[in-house]
């Protein structure tokens, strides 16, 4: 499945393809469709017969290296991931995660232990040997590693390797949510080929097409901050209809239609407290998000086209920033202190005071 939002990052690697970086990085916001772009730039390097599309050189889908790829076992396709981005299909869409079982330990070698979270040295290292190889079938050796930023320092040190010194006829793509994570040494030596947000309009009718109303679509969007493919599943989710309570509370406390105790009970009921802690972070940094952009009559931000975050933020003027900012504050310190641990309940009645109080 592609996807109409994608057309500008197409044609930019279009471009780059008359004379192609040995390295990319494809970034942009979670749930925007990094996965399914990265997968079909991967298909048309490796395709014997491209085909223009839109400005862009499209797999064929019917040569030998195209079957092959789709099969799940082309060997000039390397893709290296983290244990629990393949074990979980936390992409995009989780097709071709089996390529990444290559660089991975037996499933039946891990034992009890939690999947990692890191792309290991190893695993570099062992993407570094297969490169070194001459290619099979297509005018390409490909490789993919997402999420980049999981990648430990030893990772990522061993990587400059491949960076400094690139094989022949070979490609590495690194698919990346947050740059900041990913070291400067890495990221100056790659190509950005960056995903801008689609446009209100187009989501709101791609949504549509996939069967979600516009009352929910809003909603979802809101969660989300204009993430299509993210949108979608909060659409059928009952997180949805949890977060759009918390809005309303939060704007009933502000509007002084209900104390900051009671809403703390109303709230510990709509998931777990790391959950809960997540969502008012989102919530305070929309607002501050908001009133700038009131204050500088900026573009509304996706969150003004929910009528429960409009209510919330109604109230809210540019002499509200610095509360804002230390409000944000405050949720980062609780975040460090573990709030599974510590009682909940306080720290969220201790915030929700000061909340009702900074901004009442």
């Amino acid at each position: 499945m592609s996807y109409d939002w994608l057309a500008p990052s197409r044609a930019q690697f279009s471009r780059l393809s008359a004379q192609l970086p040995h390295a990319l990085l494809v970034t942009g916001e979670p749930g925007m469709g990094k996965h399914i772009l990265a997968m079909e730039m991967v298909a048309s390097l490796l395709c014997d017969e491209t085909q223009l599309n839109q400005g862009f050189r499209q797999a064929c889908g019917r040569c030998k290296n195209c079957i092959m790829f789709e099969s799940g076992n082309h060997p000039d396709f390397h893709y290296v991931s983290s244990e629990r981005h393949v074990d979980s299909g936390k992409s995009d869409e989780s097709a071709h995660l089996e390529y990444a079982e290559r660089y991975l330990e037996a499933f039946e070698k891990r034992g009890k232990r939690k999947p990692r979270k890191v792309i290991s040295v190893d695993q570099i290292r062992a993407l570094i040997d297969n490169f070194s190889l001459s290619n099979h079938s297509a005018s390409y050796k490909v490789a993919l590693i997402e999420p980049a930023e999981a990648m430990n320092i030893s990772a990522s040190n061993a990587l400059l390797k491949l960076l400094e010194e690139p094989s022949p006829d070979s490609i590495l793509m690194l698919v990346c949510n947050d740059t900041s994570r990913l070291p400067m040494t890495v990221r100056s030596r790659c190509i950005a080929l960056s995903i801008d947000a689609p446009t209100i309009t187009q989501v709101m009718s791609w949504l549509k097409s996939q069967g979600v109303n516009e009352s929910n679509a809003r909603k979802a969007l809101a969660i989300c901050g204009g993430s299509p493919l993210i949108a979608l599943a909060y659409s059928h989710s009952e997180e949805t209809v949890n977060f759009e309570t918390l809005l309303v509370t939060m704007a009933a406390i502000l509007n002084e239609d209900a104390g900051a105790i009671e809403s703390r009970e109303i709230l510990v009921k709509l998931g777990a407290p790391a959950v809960l802690l997540s969502w008012l972070q989102m919530v305070i940094n929309w607002l501050i998000n908001a009133v700038q952009c009131r204050a500088y009559q900026g573009e509304a931000p996706w969150q003004a086209y929910n009528r429960a975050f409009a209510k919330l933020s109604r109230k809210l003027k540019p002499a509200s920033l610095p509360a804002l900012f230390q409000l944000y504050d405050d949720l980062l310190l609780m975040k460090k202190q573990d709030v599974d641990v510590v009682n909940p309940a306080m720290l969220l009645d201790k915030w929700l005071i000061a909340f009702a109080q900074r901004l009442g």
